[in-house]
Formats: structure tokens, sequence, C-alpha cells
């Protein structure tokens, strides 16, 4: 169903004809120093679900049993092995098993709720998992903290809804509550874009492009899982097109994972595990920042692998009545708002 296209994403929508996916729910990754980057975990804010041979399951408190997949790597590589998305209906889960290039129907780790779990790769080799039948954690009714003591309302400058009561904190884990977004740098990118619209529920909340030659070349792209006139995260899968400088590195790949982020309660708690994170001798890479496209309250992270990895808050909503932002860019300036100059390279890993 994929075909290259002309340096422009085309109008996209939804069709009933496409894989209906429900929500993003873990990613995977390999990693040399497994017990090392288990440290980094809990002071970024994960918690430990399970473990199994050299896996380990972490997850938030949101639904997911699991967001974050980490096993130890069998060549002392760091590898990215994709992102797992839970199918909407099992008539959904179905119709990607029949995708070309689709693997056999596999069990999804129990770790993980459990369940089947077929794999795809778009083009350029970026993997993705479709999940049916996994186990969900109860649904959260407040969010979990090792930072807050007392919290009370905002008081802004004309509503003063916190009276007679005080905020108080502590430093600590910004504790994570889900998976909210991940993305790669592709070689392959108009094949990649349409790979993920053709075929699932995926559509461009905002496109970023580029003036070459008198021509516009589409750069980057946000997406969300359209789910009608429900709301859903501005981006859950975002793509770069890779600059003519891009580092294959030694395997030669078509794509290089950018980061993947993880959703906080609020400015307070990212603010807290930001400076835990400090005080255990970590240093960020960016941040904190406010982004324009989505809007999020950033920081990034580089984990004991190289991987970047981000804590969000305040991130924005989307449906079906939010047309297709398209914006030029201006280069680092069109990622950000307020927070420090954007490092030299970026963040991707």
């Amino acid at each position: 169903m994929t075909q290259s296209l002309p340096f422009r994403i085309p109008p996209v929508a939804n069709s009933p004809d496409k894989i209906q996916l429900a929500r993003l729910s873990y990613v995977h990754a390999s990693h040399p120093d497994l017990d090392k980057f288990s440290v980094f975990a809990a002071d970024f804010g994960f918690l430990v679900e399970a473990k199994d041979n050299d896996n380990i399951y972490f997850r938030g408190y949101g639904k997911d049993k699991c967001c974050y997949v980490a096993s130890k790597s069998t060549d002392g590589e760091k590898h990215f092995n994709g992102a797992a998305f839970i199918a909407k209906t099992e008539r959904d889960f179905n119709k990607t098993c029949q995708l070309p290039g689709a693997s056999k129907v596999e069990q999804n780790p129990a770790g993980c709720g459990g369940g089947s779990r077929v794999t795809l790769s778009s083009p350029s080799g970026t993997i993705m998992h479709v999940v049916w039948g996994a186990e969900e954690r109860p649904a959260p009714v407040k969010p979990e903290s090792s930072t807050e003591i007392h919290k009370g309302g905002f008081n802004t400058a004309l509503q003063k809804t916190r009276k007679g009561e005080f905020q108080r904190f502590k430093l600590g884990p910004a504790m994570v509550h889900k998976l909210g977004h991940y993305g790669y740098v592709t070689t392959m990118f108009d094949e990649d874009v349409a790979f993920y619209t053709q075929n699932f529920n995926f559509i461009p909340s905002d496109v970023l492009y580029e003036e070459k030659n008198g021509q516009e070349i589409d750069a980057l792209t946000f997406m969300h899982l359209d789910q009608g006139s429900e709301y859903s995260d501005h981006h859950t899968l975002f793509l770069n097109r890779a600059p003519p400088s891009f580092d294959r590195g030694s395997s030669n790949d078509k794509h290089r994972v950018h980061h993947c982020s993880f959703e906080v309660e609020d400015f307070d708690t990212q603010l807290l595990g930001h400076e835990y994170l400090v005080t255990k001798g970590y240093t960020p890479i960016w941040g904190v920042g406010r982004h324009i496209y989505g809007s999020q309250i950033f920081d990034y992270w580089k984990d004991p692998s190289g991987f970047a990895i981000e804590h969000y808050a305040d991130g924005d909503l989307v449906n079906v009545d939010n047309p297709t932002g398209r914006e030029k860019s201006d280069g680092p300036a069109s990622m950000y708002i307020w927070g420090p100059v954007r490092p030299d390279g970026g963040v991707a890993s």
C-alpha cells in the first residue's frame, strides 16, 4: 500500500478500511549494561512491573502493564526495537496480520500484559508491534507521586482557589504516567509516512516544510491516532526527514530513533524530577522548556546507553475537527517557544 511521494504529504483522512489503533503502549530497547539502565530508570520515574531472563518490564501508573521493555544487549551495542500499539478491535489485529511483511503471530510478553502480538517494519526498517488481548492495570484515579507532600489548587492572578493551605513538595523521581510518543529520523521519509498513514489511523497534526530551489519539501510531521470525535494526544509518532549529512552508522541503517517521551503529571512534578536527576549526577541534553507543536513542557536526557528520553507535561489534544497544520520550518526555533537554546545537533539518540 506504500508509495513514494513527491516531497509533500498529501491530505490524509481516516477510513474504515484502515487498521484502527487505540493507543501507544510500550517501547522496547536493548542496553549493553542493563543494571546501569535500571538505576537510571528508577531515577527517571519508572517502576518495575516484572523481570524475566534478561528483560525488565518498566511501567508507569497508567493502565498499560508496561511502558518500557529493557533487554540486555546480545552484542554489546544499544538497539531500539520499536514500539507496540494496542489494536482497537480483534478485527483490526487480524487485518494487521494480513499486511505484507507481517510476522507470524507471537505471544506478547507477560510483563506487558500478555495477549498476542504481530510485528511489522516500514520501508526504512522502523519496527512496530500491534497487540491484542493484553491485560490492563486498573485505570488510575489519581497520579502516583514521589515528590508531593501536599498539593492544593493553583492561585492565579485573578482566581485564588487555594486558601489557608500550602504547597509542599520534595525532590524525587518524576513518576511516569504513560508512554506518550516516539519518533525517527529516516532517509525514506515519504515512504515511511505513506506506510503509517495509508495502513493505519495515523493523521498528521502538524507538518513542517523547508523551501529548496523554490520547492516545498516536508521535513517533519507530528502524527496522532485519529479516534474521530474523541480527543487523543497531538502526536504519538513523529518522523523527521534525514538531512544529507545523515550518519547511517556502522550498520548502514536507513533510520535512527530520535527519542521516546513519557508523560508526567504537571510542571511541578517535572521540575522536581529534573532537579532530582541533576542531584543524581545526570546532565540534561535540553530543557526545561516548552515546545510549540504539541505545547508540551519538556526536558530531555541521555540514558546510560545513549538513547534520548524525555519527560513531558501539559500536552495538546486533537480530534477530527482539528485540520492538519502546515508551517515553514524555522530550524531549531520551530521546536520551542521558551527554554534554553537547543544544543547543536539536536537531541537525537
